[in-house]
């Protein structure tokens, strides 16, 4: 009898030979349906334009399709391998903005509709872009908005290299379309609240217990959230003379709106529908920056599974709380443009080895598609869920501490902090508050992913985040610490 995962593999090879013989993507094309009916950015257009003036201060930007063209394992809940996408509800892009000061310093900013990019793969795709356009890879942030329905890059399925290939092209092609667009600009920022469209996941339920709501399970009234919620957006403007303007958003919320609906749909989530909305009116080029988005999810006021269809409200309501941020922004005064690495070690999280024998017989369970008798034998060992016993296995046998890399990028009087976590949106507000500069964008999901990074007061309450997190409890005080040390460090500098 055939398993499951070898009729995949025989499913995606027939498909693999399908693709190669039509020459065209198998999944189907959805662009103008209800479901995308905001036009696409033009950005993504090959309009000619004429050079722009990059004799002084100047901004670019550029944007690539990464949307995969053939059924590939979607990352985001668990095992990818059973979870082969089906349809292509939104697209997936890389976006890219270039920063040039007057002495033609220059950074590049990626966003990638990913949930994540591991250093591997992102230092191999900052490698080609320095090939082609000359710019240091050390000179180049990458940052995943974090959906739950995009490819997963560790896949071992056919197609799954075809689609990496692609995204590789894709950044280069992002890249240099961003330094052909480069024009003389002011930089404007500011604030906004998107009231209650996000919330701290983690809380205390009525009649006794926690909850983390990950799942979109219905956990029972709210009595109190485990710490204070960080509803705030952060928006730089590159006001350009010849072109449209740029404009950078940064906050902090989990988009698996739409993986929890069908998880078999490729899409770039609410973030998504806000970059169409946003440029819908064709007056600016929008780029998202996900924040501290460890224990930040979206705010439903619907229930069970259907909560999960309100993806594109919540993508317009974030658009009309940026356009509101847009009307009152201030400028600053251009500067120089620096980048700073620092590499720190910590402490791995090596709680519960002793339940690995046990945790090995769930991942297995798990790993063979049976998630129904791996929940039971949870319960049976004292192993808090699926994903934990994935976490006991995998960091067994790891050394007592692990490596990453942390960056700071200043634009003048403002700065962007960069970690490679889902960190909690209490440590990113504390590294906001404590920051030197003017203005401070916190991007979490950038450079790597090294998973979650709690605070320290919330690991008594376990949970999800806490009992898969790969470093050890004090991690996230040490890696604020040390982004206000580079802050500092940049700040001295100026």
């Amino acid at each position: 009898m055939k398993t499951k995962s070898s009729l995949t593999l025989l499913l995606a090879l027939a498909l693999l030979l399908t693709g190669c013989a039509s020459g065209s993507p198998i999944l189907p094309d959805l662009t103008g349906t209800a479901e995308t009916d905001v036009p696409e950015s033009a950005a993504t257009e090959e309009a000619v334009l004429p050079p722009g003036d990059t004799s002084g201060f100047c901004a670019g930007v550029g944007r690539a399709d990464i949307t995969p063209e053939n059924s590939v394992p979607l990352q985001g809940y668990g095992n990818v391998e059973y979870r082969l996408s089906e349809r292509v509800l939104d697209p997936l892009y890389v976006t890219c903005v270039a920063v040039r000061d007057e002495e033609g310093e220059t950074v590049l900013l990626f966003n990638l509709d990913l949930c994540g990019m591991s250093r591997e793969n992102a230092d191999k795709a900052k490698g080609l872009a320095s090939e082609d356009t000359g710019i240091p890879a050390d000179h180049m942030i990458t940052n995943s908005t974090h959906t739950h329905s995009a490819p997963s890059f560790t896949s071992d399925n056919p197609f799954t290299a075809r689609w990496i290939m692609k995204v590789y092209q894709s950044f280069r092609k992002a890249a240099s379309a961003a330094l052909a667009d480069l024009d003389a600009c002011v930089i404007e920022v500011g604030k906004t609240d998107t009231d209650r469209l996000n919330f701290v996941r983690r809380y205390y339920r009525e009649g006794g217990g926690f909850a983390t709501d990950h799942g979109g399970k219905d956990t029972g009234p709210i009595v109190a959230h485990e710490s204070e919620n960080d509803p705030e957006m952060r928006l730089i403007r590159f006001v350009r003379e010849n072109r449209k303007d740029i404009v950078l958003a940064n906050w902090q919320c989990h988009p698996h709106r739409t993986g929890g609906s069908n998880k078999y749909d490729v899409s770039a989530d609410i973030i998504g529908t806000w970059r169409k909305n946003a440029e819908a009116d064709g007056d600016l080029i929008f780029a998202f920056f996900q924040g501290g988005a460890g224990n930040e999810t979206p705010f439903s006021r619907l229930s069970g599974e259907v909560r999960y269809t309100d993806y594109r409200d919540i993508g317009r309501a974030l658009n009309e709380h940026m356009r509101e941020g847009l009307s009152h922004m201030t400028e600053l005064p251009a500067g120089r443009v620096r980048v700073l690495w620092k590499t720190m070690e910590a402490p791995y999280n090596h709680a519960n080895e002793d339940k690995l024998p046990q945790a090995q017989e769930i991942a297995t369970l798990f790993a063979n598609n049976d998630r129904a008798g791996a929940d039971q034998l949870c319960a049976v060992y004292g192993i808090s869920s699926v994903y934990e016993a994935r976490s006991i296995v995998n960091r067994a046998g790891r050394p007592e501490t692990g490596s990453f890399s942390l960056a700071g990028v200043v634009i003048g009087e403002i700065a962007v902090a960069a970690c490679p976590f889902e960190i909690f949106c209490q440590l990113e507000k504390e590294l906001r508050e404590a920051s030197p500069f003017a203005f401070t964008f916190s991007c979490g999901y950038s450079n790597d992913t090294q998973g979650y990074l709690p605070a320290y007061d919330c690991f008594p309450n376990e949970g999800y985040e806490v009992c898969i997190t790969r470093y050890a409890r004090g991690t996230g005080e040490a890696v604020t610490a040390a982004q206000i040390e580079l802050l500092n460090e940049l700040y001295a500098t100026a």
